[in-house]
């Protein structure tokens, strides 16, 4: 009798795990990359421990990556077949996947009414490739704004500057006050793409596969700002950690224009912080960027890219689209997320998002073309080689408009 009972337990445990294999071996994986740290390590885990407990079939994978060198690692994985099928990352980087046949078209796969659930501009940067697919699900807007010490500007006399010709005052009695520059530009990309087009100047020609930035008019504000760094009261490269955002902290740094979301990590000690909207070019055009950034899947197979797709529908369900948002002090995308009363408590009390807001009517995005990683690349490198008196302004813009006409020529 033992015997056969000893028999039939064995018996079920053998089926039970039987059963547990081949449940784990229908369950299909999905694997995220990503640099998260802090709260948005929190959240995002949070959010995929739910997703997994509420599905069977599905498991969302997790794993951290460096920030140094994530995009050429992404990009080399996918290509060899054995990268993420989800990151986060700018609309900009999909174009050249998407000519490679890396990236499934999402449509075929979503259930969502995603067009309805943002603007129509958000909604175009995703879908603006050459196929004409959507490639991009946008999860969190924030873009460039002004922070500054507030106590230093306050003891010198200064107000808020508005324009950069405030800001090149303001940097110059800082200066000569403090020894410490008075500005800078946490991505030389951004301030300078700003820059060039709220002056009037024109950025690419994708169909000709041009750049429009070889001016005498942009020769001049990389030699304004060049002309600063060298005097002393520009910045070119934080000094005390990684961002500018350290500078500020560390009283190196009296202002810089950086991403909204930098604001958790400003702390001023006794000073006072203050954010304020991006400064404009005097007499110029109303012009500042918003950086949407976005769910992008990778092709691999059908099932995985269908599952990809099922969680990031669940990730932008309009209370976790919330919870992301509010994790990286960021504007959610999703029309029903922003109108729940947490978010809206949020926005009113957080200051970086108060001055993003007041910017938002006249904030744009760049357009998504095969070269563009390069063209953005290169304006960072010509401003460096420019400020640091390795090339003169007009050498520097030469040498990038050829290396840019090229990336774009590969395609």
């Amino acid at each position: 009798m033992k015997k056969n009972l000893f028999v039939f337990v064995l018996a079920a445990v053998m089926v039970f795990c039987l059963a547990g294999a081949a449940a784990a071996a229908d369950k299909t994986t999905v694997t995220w990359w990503h640099t998260f740290t802090n709260d948005q390590k929190d959240t995002l885990e949070a959010i995929i421990a739910d997703f997994n407990a509420a599905h069977d079939d599905i498991e969302v994978v997790a794993e951290s990556q460096p920030l140094d060198g994530f995009g050429t690692k992404v990009y080399e994985a996918v290509s060899n077949g054995t990268g993420p099928d989800i990151i986060f990352d700018y609309a900009s980087k999909m174009p050249e996947y998407v000519e490679y046949g890396l990236a499934p078209d999402i449509n075929d796969y979503l259930t969502m009414d995603y067009k309805g659930r943002v603007s129509a501009g958000v909604y175009n940067e995703g879908t603006a490739f050459s196929d004409n697919g959507l490639h991009a699900i946008a999860v969190q807007i924030t873009g460039p704004i002004m922070f500054y010490n507030k106590t230093i500007f306050d003891e010198l006399g200064l107000e808020c500057p508005k324009t950069w010709d405030d800001i090149t005052e303001a940097s110059k009695k800082i200066y000569e006050a403090k020894g410490i520059p008075g500005f800078a530009f946490d991505s030389l990309t951004d301030g300078f793409q700003s820059l060039l087009l709220q002056s009037g100047g024109e950025y690419v020609d994708i169909e000709n596969k041009k750049v429009l930035f070889n001016t005498p008019e942009f020769e001049a504000i990389v030699k304004w700002y060049a002309d600063g760094v060298q005097a002393g009261y520009f910045g070119l490269a934080p000094t005390t950690g990684n961002y500018f955002s350290n500078d500020m902290c560390a009283k190196a740094l009296a202002s810089y224009v950086g991403s909204s979301a930098g604001l958790p990590y400003l702390d001023l000690g006794d000073d006072e912080l203050a954010a304020a909207p991006m400064p404009k070019t005097t007499d110029g055009v109303d012009w500042v960027p918003f950086w949407d950034r976005s769910a992008l899947i990778f092709s691999s197979t059908p099932e995985r890219e269908k599952a990809a797709v099922e969680f990031i529908e669940f990730f932008t369900t309009p209370e976790n689209a919330a919870k992301w948002a509010i994790s990286l002090v960021a504007f959610t995308p999703f029309k029903d997320a922003a109108e729940l009363p947490e978010f809206k408590e949020f926005l009113a009390s957080n200051m970086a998002l108060q001055a993003l807001s007041e910017q938002m009517e006249y904030a744009h995005v760049l357009p998504a073309f095969p070269g563009a990683d390069t063209v953005r690349d290169e304006i960072k490198y010509l401003v460096q080689r420019a400020a640091s008196g390795q090339m003169t302004p007009a050498e520097a813009i030469a040498e990038a408009v050829e290396h840019c006409e090229e990336a774009m020529n590969d395609f």
